[in-house]
């Protein structure tokens, strides 16, 4: 059974490694190595000085190895991020190691993120998936709702409160 804990500053080569996985979802098409990718201008403003205010995060963890992460993390309208829908509504970065997809942890992560959010007053969160990924069906069935189309997917938004009742 995976046991969640609270993120903290020290994962922060978990957050990378959690965009990583989360943009390297279809293993048909091999995005570069990892470190050009989570160093690349658009995609490092999803980790750099993590932990900052509005940072949060959720670990799963068996047998005390990390296996996936959810985080958010808020942005400005200027900000860059792809999912960005107002600077109130955090955006969702989530990856389960391949092996560990499909047993339910990404959903977990999901909710428990989402009461920990809660928790701290914020009504929506966002995030942004490529149309054929395979997790945008467990986003829509946590309650992800399709906020607006880009030309690659979609921004997608759901209430807080819905996630952590979920």
């Amino acid at each position: 059974m995976t046991h969640l804990r609270p993120a903290i500053d020290a994962d922060i080569e978990l957050v990378k490694r959690t965009l990583y996985t989360a943009l390297a979802w279809d293993p048909e098409d091999p995005i570069p190595p990892f470190e050009t990718v989570v160093t690349h201008p658009v995609i490092d403003i999803y980790w750099k000085d993590w932990m900052r205010p509005g940072d949060a995060g959720i670990v799963a963890e068996l047998e005390g190895e990390a296996v996936g992460m959810a985080y958010c993390r808020l942005f400005a309208a200027d900000g860059g991020s792809q999912g960005f829908v107002d600077e109130a509504a955090p955006e969702l970065a989530v990856g389960v190691e391949a092996a560990h997809r499909n047993g339910g942890i990404g959903g977990r992560l999901i909710r428990s993120l989402a009461a920990s959010l809660q928790d701290q007053g914020v009504s929506r969160m966002s995030l942004s998936v490529n149309a054929p990924n395979p997790a945008m069906r467990l986003y829509e069935r946590l309650g992800f709702e399709v906020a607006r189309r880009r030309d690659d997917g979609v921004v997608m938004v759901a209430k807080i409160a819905a996630l952590a009742a979920g």
